[in-house]
């Protein structure tokens, strides 16, 4: 999506143009991992968003250095102490060992870089770190908010251009491909139930979050609302359900300032 719309975010050689596409020619800001261009001036903010226990999967198994492989000073901060100071070489490691009542051979600093990673606290791991809490509270308040789905780009992205006024069918799979792509096995990508339970309850406020980007999406009708929804309920059912979480909402006002070069 990123290369679509001109921001060079991980392209292919061929590039990647959508004909026709109204899309890159009306969007005027990224908020990509911290940019910000201090410009707020936008008719609207375009979300990609995804299922957030799908997302901090992904996000994990992304940033994961290779064995080997030389970090600099700052990767050493952000990964090292996570992925190879801790035993959380896959995210099923993260929750079974930080997170469980049976986590008690972990350290107790471990198990606090865990939580406070995953509630988007410290940036261990940068995708974490710029969560949808951040993005969310970092725009104007009477920001209007369009949003493309991971799990429904198509229908999302033609969605969009139909409303701006041009064509309904300017994107298909054939457009898509697939770029900054990692392999990964089978033990990557497994989430025991505990696991996942667990890891919901951490991500309570996150997934309010993204509750919120749905509902307030312009580009939505409420048919696509629910249809995210009963999605979600399959990841995190307690969580999709209530609006209560047992912990605060992360104060992260001081995380925004900090990004505000302006």
């Amino acid at each position: 999506m990123g290369c679509s719309l001109g921001f060079s975010l991980h392209c292919s050689s061929e590039g990647q143009v959508i004909p026709f596409s109204l899309l890159p020619v009306l969007t005027t800001h990224a908020f990509h991992k911290g940019v910000y261009d201090c410009r707020d001036d936008a008719r609207y903010y375009l979300f990609v968003i995804r299922d957030p226990l799908s997302r901090i999967l992904s996000a994990f198994n992304y940033d994961r250095p290779m064995p080997n492989q030389k970090l600099s000073k700052k990767q050493k901060f952000h990964l090292k102490e996570f992925y190879f100071d801790c035993p959380f070489w896959t995210l099923e490691q993260v929750a079974q060992n930080a997170l469980l009542n049976t986590a008690g051979k972990t350290s107790s600093t471990c198990r606090k870089r865990a939580h406070s990673a995953l509630v988007g606290a410290t940036q261990y791991i940068p995708h974490w770190f710029f969560n949808y809490q951040y993005y969310y509270e970092f725009l104007p308040n009477d920001s209007d908010i369009l949003v493309i789905r991971n799990e429904h780009i198509v229908q999302d992205y033609n969605g969009i251009e139909y409303m701006l006024g041009g064509y309904d069918d300017v994107l298909n799979d054939s457009l898509l491909p697939e770029n900054n792509v990692h392999t990964k096995n089978a033990t990557d990508m497994y989430l025991s139930d505990e696991s996942k339970i667990v890891l919901c309850q951490v991500l309570c406020n996150e997934i309010q979050f993204y509750k919120k980007i749905l509902m307030k999406a312009k580009n939505f009708m409420e048919e696509d609302i629910m249809i995210s929804m009963e999605e979600l309920k399959l990841q995190c059912p307690v969580e999709a359900a209530s609006d209560v979480c047992d912990e605060p909402k992360p104060d992260i006002t001081i995380k925004i300032r900090e990004r505000q070069f302006c």
